[in-house]
């Protein structure tokens, strides 16, 4: 029994202490990955402008980023993390300069269950959520075609904790980070 107790202990440590090492080694090329796929969502909110993007401060609000074109304000990005089926689900959701109009959304990293949670990241979802209103709670439906609701979207088949994992965070962040983006697209806009 000892016997047994001591070899387990020694390769327990010893795959902890490799794992750890591997890990950290890998630690930048992970982080660069994740800046990467960042920097590509940002770009895809704002199709075909070639924005530049700044990091707004927002105190303890959401991270949000200011996109510029050609020294002209395009818009804002507001990060939303949310917790769905299979783990976090990071996204960014696009507004206009008036921040009255999303203009899309990105998926920037989940764990869902692919070929179902897994089709937050697919063009009919996210194609759901341009022009939607960001000051107006976003709601779904099941089972059929969004109804005239002016907010709602089509819930995605078999993968209703995913839906409402994005759409229960969208609503949240924006309920946060809308009166700081409205104070400064009013500002901006007077200049």
């Amino acid at each position: 029994m000892r016997k047994m107790i001591l070899t387990l202990t020694i390769v327990a440590l010893v795959s902890g202490t490799a794992l750890a090492m591997i890990y950290s080694a890998l630690l930048p090329r992970i982080e660069h990955n994740q800046q990467v796929a960042l920097e590509r969502s940002l770009s895809a909110l704002f199709e075909g402008e070639s924005p530049n993007f700044e990091t707004l401060d927002t105190g303890e609000g959401p991270t949000v980023y200011r996109a510029t074109a050609n020294g002209e304000h395009i818009g804002y990005a507001v990060r939303v993390t949310t917790t769905g089926y299979g783990g976090d689900i990071k996204l960014l959701v696009g507004l206009k300069p008036n921040v009255r109009t999303i203009t899309g959304i990105e998926v920037v990293e989940h764990v869902e269950t692919p070929g179902l949670g897994g089709k937050i990241d697919g063009a009919p979802f996210k194609e759901q959520f341009e022009g939607l209103t960001p000051q107006s709670d976003i709601s779904y439906v099941k089972g059929g075609p969004a109804q005239s609701e002016e907010n709602e979207i089509q819930a995605i088949s078999g993968a209703t904790i995913s839906t409402e994992a994005v759409v229960e965070g969208i609503n949240k962040t924006m309920e946060k980070a809308l009166p700081l983006l409205s104070d400064r697209a009013g500002k901006e806009s007077e200049e």
